[in-house]
């Protein structure tokens, strides 16, 4: 306990000093920045903190960083910038190397990797943050509570502050703050050196945007927001909130916790399997089995409405349902696009958050295809085909790789076809190698009857190439 005061007695004592020291500085010529003269004080402060805590194994001591591992908390000493109204906030904290002050609320005195391995120090977790590219669409890793510590003056009386980061921007879009559910300890990335080009590099203190706390969707910041939200969708929108406007260039504290202090499970992996259903109805004809991580079935009845109340009693504000799907291979295709028009719509922040595909199959999202692409001239961009068919027990495709020109003086483009057959998922493979370019996106067309299995067969060439996928069933 006694720690917790020196440390508390300490942080008010260094803001006096702040004050005195930037007296000083404005009667002198060669003065010092107020970023050195707070990185001076923060230098002090951890050289205090290691006299007192270097030998003791419930603290650790850091530049600009102390943990308590008794308590669960992280202090980090910061200096705050006072950023003017209606001005785009993307990060509450970030490095002192990044130079993005003029939308970050604060830079931080301790390294990104520093405060990693603290929040690692007080039992929390990191994650994976959200990757396109490795279709992972939702940030994982512990929920973090941050806070920010500073005071404000008025004349000579300072007046505290303890403020969630959240409250400290608002959406214009809403005229509310952030929503106060933490941030997730996603880590950031390990990532190749540049120069010189050996080894990895944490990608937060290494590489823009140096983002420590982001409040969009970067896998390269250590605490992400809890929720699905890119750069461009949020970007203009969050601005600091003018209720509470941080002070210019102060030195303070921002401390990091553990947003939930019981014991329990608020991350719970789940699988969902797809499959035929045994009794078809005229609402679905598939079984929705929803299994643990142990892969033990978690609703005995498969129907929708078996589903969604097994779903109902697992969710809540407290719980994170990351579910991988497992369709059965022998669901067929117009079956499987309904129950991805179904998941669709639970596949939000209060719903289940759909993690990446097991290797070998697609996105689930690729069995929801904008069916205006079936029309050549709807197409956002050129696109090849696959056309599978199904007889006698085998099913064959037909790769058409597409050619699109625009003629002088014509407003609608003229297409070129080049059809090339592939009677089993080997054959494709020997063509897309045989091909010198490979399109960006593959639309796959086949009947509605077509079993996933058939169809997962010649996506696998195709995932291969790290093309776009859409499938569209056909009567």
């Amino acid at each position: 306990m006694y720690k917790d005061i020196f440390i508390t007695t300490l942080y008010v004592a260094m803001v006096f000093c702040y004050q005195g020291l930037s007296a000083i500085a404005a009667d002198s010529t060669n003065a010092p920045s107020r970023r050195e003269l707070n990185l001076l004080s923060s230098q002090e402060n951890t050289a205090s903190r290691m006299r007192h805590f270097a030998t003791s194994p419930d603290w650790m001591v850091r530049p600009g960083l102390v943990a308590d591992r008794s308590n669960r908390i992280v202090r980090v000493e910061a200096e705050s910038f006072r950023l003017n109204a209606g001005t785009p906030v993307e990060f509450p904290l970030i490095t002192l190397g990044s130079g993005k002050d003029y939308e970050a609320l604060a830079a931080s005195f301790a390294s990104a990797l520093d405060l990693r391995d603290a929040l690692m120090f007080i039992g929390l977790n990191p994650g994976q943050g959200v990757d396109a590219s490795a279709l992972r669409f939702w940030p994982r890793g512990d929920r973090v509570k941050i806070t920010f510590h500073y005071s404000e003056f008025s004349v000579s009386n300072p007046v505290p502050r303890q403020v969630p980061a959240e409250r400290l921007i608002l959406d214009t879009r809403s005229s509310k703050t952030l929503p106060e559910s933490g941030f997730t300890f996603t880590g950031s990335e390990w990532l190749p050196a540049l120069e010189p080009a050996t080894g990895k590099v944490y990608a937060a203190d290494a590489f823009s945007p140096g983002a420590i706390v982001s409040v969009y969707n970067d896998s390269s910041s250590v605490l992400d927001i809890p929720r699905r939200a890119s750069q461009s969708e949020v970007y203009t929108y969050q601005v600091p909130n003018p209720a509470l406007m941080l002070p210019a260039n102060q030195l303070i504290e921002v401390t990091f916790e553990p947003y939930y202090r019981d014991a329990l499970p608020h991350a719970l992996d789940l699988s969902l399997r797809l499959a035929p259903a045994t009794v078809s109805t005229t609402l679905t004809e598939t079984a929705f089995t929803l299994l643990d991580s142990q892969k033990a079935v978690l609703n005995t009845n498969t129907s929708v409405n078996g589903f969604l109340a097994a779903l109902e009693h697992l969710t809540g504000k407290d719980r994170e349902l990351h579910v991988t799907l497992l369709p059965d291979e022998t669901l067929p295709l117009a079956a499987l696009q309904k129950a991805a028009q179904l998941i669709a719509t639970l596949d939000c922040e209060q719903g289940i958050r759909i993690a990446p595909p097991s290797a070998g199959h697609p996105y689930y999202r690729a069995f929801l295809p904008d069916e205006r692409f079936r029309l050549r001239e709807k197409r956002m961009a050129e696109a090849s085909e696959m056309h599978l068919r199904t007889a006698s027990g085998m099913t064959t495709g037909e790769v058409v790789w597409i050619a699109m020109e625009w003629k002088d003086g014509s407003d609608t483009p003229s297409f070129h076809e080049t059809r090339v057959p592939a009677a089993s998922p080997a054959a494709l493979a020997t063509a897309l190698a045989a091909r010198p370019e490979l399109p960006r996106v593959m639309l796959v067309f086949a009947p509605g009857t077509t079993a996933y299995g058939a169809i997962r067969g010649y996506l696998e060439p195709l995932l291969r190439q790290n093309m776009i996928l859409y499938v569209f069933a056909e009567n």
